[in-house]
């Protein structure tokens, strides 16, 4: 048979390019999937993700439904199908709304009571444009107690002995499957230990030491087939306390050093006053200092100052008066007598003059 000549093999090609290009008649009819559909899940706080579909013109919205193994009646679930096992599991999946449709966030928190945190559930997402759709992208199988990540608890106080530590916690997820574990050491070495796993929320660190830094990290897990433990929380650091006999110990030794330093302070103010004596004396004891009019009688003593003070005594009255008024009917007698008594002072005197 005669091989085609390099004309009609140029033809051909002609014809190839000419005809249109089925992608892109396609795409005017179905938007891309969502790209990079991820779970996250933090203390069953459960929330699905995935990358934006970039059009030209309009805003995308997105849909999202979750299927669950009792999703669908047992009657269709008990349906057979001429091809295959596998094509019945797929065929006869059921999807529920889960509040995320006709949404324009790229993310869907579907946290939601009514699916229980044991269900095995699986979630699909499309992009839709007005009646242009995307295909469905699926998410792997989820199962809130073994994927999410149960973080640690937070500690509300410690409580410290002489050689304990007791921790007292609370956690935000209320499930009566957690259970939690402390990892703890001394400070000031790297040897750790753990106690067992519990669900009682104030745990115990037993055997320590006194008046020593023990730090700590706690963890908490979901108790399932296969365990869901959580990362550990950030290091704390504690002291424990003193025993009775150290707190008596420290007392004495406090009363010891106040005394020793009452008594040093008091030789010290001892040995000063001795050294300062006259310094000390004059502080608190300053010199007498004699009156103006005595300080010039000393320095002239022919001044006749001391005889004019005895004069100005001599010439003073020996005698004083008292007189009682009882009330107003005795006054006048009370004067007769005071006259009386003076009258007779004065005869005394003239007459031991006249002697």
């Amino acid at each position: 048979m005669p091989r085609p000549g390099p004309g009609l093999a140029l033809l051909l090609c002609l014809l190839l390019l000419s005809l249109p290009e089925p992608a892109a008649a396609e795409s005017l009819l179905q938007l891309p999937t969502p790209q990079n559909v991820t779970i996250y899940s933090y203390n069953y706080q459960n929330l699905l993700t995935w990358a934006p579909v970039k059009v030209d013109n309009g805003s995308v919205l997105y849909t999202v439904q979750y299927s669950t193994p009792i999703s669908c009646l047992p009657t269709v679930a008990n349906a057979r199908s001429p091809r295959g096992h596998e094509e019945n599991r797929v065929a006869y999946k059921c999807w529920e709304e889960i509040n995320c449709t006709n949404i324009t966030k790229t993310e869907c928190n579907f946290t939601n009571p009514d699916i229980k945190s044991i269900w095995t559930i699986t979630l699909r997402v499309r992009a839709e444009l007005g009646q242009v759709k995307s295909d469905w992208v699926e998410t792997n199988t989820f199962v809130a107690d073994q994927n999410t990540t149960i973080g640690p608890p937070v500690i509300v106080n410690v409580d410290s002995t002489h050689d304990s530590l007791f921790l007292n916690f609370l956690h935000t997820v209320k499930e009566d499957t957690l259970q939690y574990l402390v990892r703890y050491w001394e400070e000031s070495t790297n040897k750790q230990h753990e106690t067992e796993w519990t669900k009682n929320t104030r745990i115990g660190l037993l055997n320590l030491k006194q008046l020593t830094m023990y730090c700590f990290q706690i963890r908490a897990k979901v108790k399932v087939l296969d365990d869901n433990i959580g990362p550990l929380s950030k290091t704390n650091c504690h002291k424990t306390a003193a025993s009775d006999a150290m707190r008596a110990g420290f007392v004495v030794v406090i009363f010891v050093a106040a005394t020793v330093t009452v008594v040093i302070l008091a030789i010290v103010c001892f040995l000063f006053i001795q050294k300062f004596h006259q310094v000390v004396k004059y502080w608190f004891q300053p010199p007498f200092k004699i009156p103006p009019h005595i300080e010039e009688y000393l320095e002239d003593p022919e001044m006749p100052v001391l005889e004019e003070l005895q004069n100005n005594c001599a010439e003073e009255d020996p005698w004083d008066s008292l007189s009682v008024v009882s009330n107003a009917e005795g006054s006048q007698a009370l004067i007769r007598d005071t006259l009386n008594t003076n009258v007779h002072s004065d005869s005394r005197s003239i007459e031991s003059e006249k002697t």
